[in-house]
Order: structure tokens, then C-alpha cells, then sequence
């Protein structure tokens, strides 16, 4: 790692919670509806704990490893140079696939709200040509703008979240009894998916220099996002109900289209594209900057930004033939990218780890 190219704990961490912003405002409050009804605007707070034990693990598994390794070294020393190497490609060529569905959900989005006559091509070549060029810089720098941004676009989702609380109906969300159990913890799925993307960020655990030992708070950041899905959730569906909720594609951009802001109606569709915005150019530039990371590490090649073009130009292709329409999309939207994210997160990467602490080479 570059002596220049450091950045603290803290500054990963902005970038971890901005780009999860993404997702996790894609996917709510659609996703949780559909799995648990009425009763997933409580479907949040069931998915903290999950987060919050899957987070404990990966920090336990990874806290004595010497400063400067990411998650490709730690698997190349725990599985072996040959056997290592297969489990960093394999996760490059998912997060290169998954690059390129980033880019198409962004492109669909945009499409499918504000732009109707806008072209897929268009978007899909315009967020990776500008991510590119973020991807290719200093991890320091993005993790900066990320910080740059961070209390922006919270005073931005604050404003909005507050200004939409009064459309809220107690009717489209209650009653709730201890038998929608199964619901909420149904609803709880998609939005712990999005929360165990964290783990990806572990490659780029090598740039960070090593704090001094102390008592840490609980996961700040974790709380603060699986706020924001709890808000967006309630919000939505006590303004909608559930199955506008379900059917309605965007279904919170709906919501605060027309929502009052000191009693005056307010257009503010432009200041939530700018958060879609936003919040994707930072995950994909992330997505592509850790892949290419795995294969400067991998092929020991000293610049990182090698790797960067042709990442992106691969993932360029996936969001091209990853599906033919927006309704072909779906299926992976809601199916197939899901199950393989939680198979890595959950699985795959924990996996990785425990073997080469039980092995302790690290």
C-alpha cells in the first residue's frame, strides 16, 4: 500500500455507510413490503441485531491482522497462494458482474422516475465513465468526498423524512401483534442484505492506518442506516399503504413528489435524483476500485489503477446483457443478486477468514 494513499478507520467507515445508502434506498420500501406486509415497517429494527452480530464477527476475525493486509492478502496467506488467489478472482468476477448491475439499477431508476425518454445506454456509459475516473484516484479521495457529502445528504433525507411524517396514516400500519412475527423478520431480509455488503469493503482494509486500542462505540453507523430504513419504510407505508406499497415501482420517491416544506408545496424530485446520484457514483466507484484492488493484489502488479479500465469496461458489458428490459431485470433485482450478495457476505468471505484465523496466520 501507498505510504500517501492512507485513510483512517473512521474515513472507511463514510464510505461504507454512503455507499450502502444506495441500495438500501433502492430496494425500501418495496422489497420489505412484499416479504412482510403490513408489518414490515418494523422489519428494520429486527434486521439491526443480524447486522450488528455479522459486523462483531467480521471484526473479530480480522482485528489482529497486521496493519496494510486486505481481505485478498488474508486469504492468499490463510487458503494458500494457489487456493487464496481462486477465492479473491472468484469474488472479483462477482463484484465486477455486480458493478455492472449497479450501473443498470441506476440507469432504470433514473429512467423509470424523471427521464422517461432518456436512454438506457446513455446512463449506464455516463455513471461508469464518471466512476472510473474516481476509481482510478487515491482510496483516500473517495473516502473524503464521502465525508464531504455524508452530512449533506443526511440534512437532505432529514428534511424529507420530516416534511413527509404528516401523510403518515395509523391505519395503513397498525395493528401489528406478536403473530406478524414471521412477517417482520421476512421483511428484515432484503434490508440485513444490504447491511452485509460491509464485508466487501474488507479488501480495502490495507489502506487503513491502525487506530490506537480503546474502547469502541457499538456501531455507529449501522444504527444510523437501519434508521433511515425504518423511517423510509414507515413513511412510505403509512402513506401508501401496502399494496401501492408493493406495486408502485419507486414507491417513497412517490411519496415526497409532492410533500410541504414550511407549509408550501415543494417540487423535490430533483433533490432525490441528486441523492440517487450521488450515493450510486460512490458504491459503483467503490465496486470498481475494490476489484481492481483484488487484482493488483493478486497478480502483485504495484498500481492498483491498472486494473480499473478494464473492470469497468467489463461491468459495462454485464449491465448491457444482464437482462433485455426493465421487467427482465426484476428477476434479478429481486432474486437472483440478492441470494449470490448473501452468499459472499454471509458465507464465502466469513469463511475465508476463520480459516486463516484457525490456521493463525494472522
Amino acid at each position: 500500500m501507498g505510504k500517501t494513499d492512507r485513510l483512517t478507520e473512521r474515513q472507511l467507515t463514510v464510505l461504507i455507510f454512503v455507499s450502502l445508502l444506495s441500495p438500501m434506498i433502492r430496494i425500501l420500501p418495496t422489497a420489505a413490503v412484499t416479504l412482510g406486509g403490513r408489518a414490515s415497517w418494523l422489519s428494520a429494527l429486527a434486521a439491526l441485531p443480524a447486522g450488528a452480530l455479522l459486523l462483531a464477527i467480521l471484526r473479530a476475525l480480522t482485528k489482529n491482522a497486521p496493519e496494510g493486509l486486505g481481505l485478498a492478502d488474508m486469504a492468499i496467506l490463510g487458503w494458500g497462494p494457489v487456493a487464496g488467489r481462486i477465492f479473491a478472482i472468484l469474488c472479483a468476477l462477482w463484484l465486477t458482474f455486480y458493478g455492472g448491475f449497479l450501473a443498470r439499477s441506476a440507469a432504470e431508476r433514473l429512467l423509470s422516475t424523471v427521464y422517461p425518454n432518456g436512454t438506457t445506454p446513455v446512463f449506464i456509459v455516463t455513471m461508469l465513465a464518471v466512476s472510473i475516473l474516481a476509481a482510478a484516484g487515491l482510496t483516500k479521495t473517495l473516502s473524503r468526498t464521502a465525508e464531504v457529502l455524508m452530512p449533506i445528504l443526511l440534512a437532505v433525507i432529514l428534511v424529507v423524512l420530516i416534511s413527509a411524517a404528516p401523510e403518515v396514516s395509523g391505519e395503513n400500519l397498525l395493528p401489528v401483534t406478536y403473530r406478524n412475527w414471521k412477517d417482520i423478520l421476512y421483511g428484515a431480509i432484503p434490508i440485513f442484505n444490504v447491511t452485509a455488503a460491509h464485508a466487501y469493503f474488507l479488501f480495502l482494509r490495507g489502506y487503513v492506518t491502525k487506530t490506537t486500542p480503546g474502547k469502541r462505540k457499538v456501531f455507529p453507523w449501522l444504527g444510523l442506516l437501519i434508521f433511515i430504513a425504518f423511517a423510509v419504510t414507515l413513511f412510505t407505508l403509512g402513506t401508501l399503504g401496502t399494496n401501492l406499497s408493493i406495486t408502485m415501482e419507486n414507491a417513497f420517491f412517490m411519496v415526497i413528489r409532492n410533500i410541504k416544506v414550511f407549509g408550501v408545496v415543494e417540487r423535490v424530485e430533483a433533490v432525490v435524483v441528486a441523492i440517487w446520484i450521488v450515493t450510486d457514483f460512490i458504491f459503483l466507484s467503490a465496486i470498481l476500485m475494490i476489484v481492481a484492488e483484488v487484482w493488483k493484489t493478486v497478480t502483485g502488479v504495484k498500481r492498483r489503477a491498472f486494473f480499473v479500465w478494464p473492470g469497468a469496461a467489463l461491468s459495462g458489458a454485464a449491465a448491457f446483457l444482464i437482462a433485455r428490459d426493465a421487467f427482465d431485470f426484476l428477476k434479478w433485482s429481486d432474486y437472483i443478486v440478492p441470494v449470490i450478495n448473501l452468499t459472499f457476505t454471509v458465507a464465502l468471505i466469513p469463511l475465508a477468514l476463520a480459516v486463516g484465523k484457525v490456521r493463525k496466520k494472522y
